[in-house]
């Protein structure tokens, strides 16, 4: 069985696997779930949207058309909006 948490792309940073961690983003920033790896590298939560068709955040911004931001779903391949 495939793990979920761990986010398809590695880390930009140090190239390791990255993992869903609620709460992972810095303090002084809105409480949010992001992706963090072993060296503490985040994922900007604002670059990642849970599927709506499988619920899995391993999402990645294609495009901005007018206040609009597309996601593709890298776990079912879902393309989906998300207002800004």
């Amino acid at each position: 069985m495939e793990n979920t948490l761990v986010r398809t792309d590695p880390c930009a940073v140090c190239g390791a696997k990255m993992l869903w961690t609620q709460n992972a983003w810095p303090p002084d920033r809105q409480v949010e779930g992001a992706y963090r790896c072993p060296n503490g590298h985040v994922v900007d939560p604002d670059t990642t949207r849970q599927c709506p068709n499988c619920g899995i955040h391993d999402t990645s911004a294609l495009t901005d058309d007018a206040g609009t931001l597309r996601f593709s779903c890298h776990r079912c391949g879902t393309a989906f909006t998300f207002p800004r």
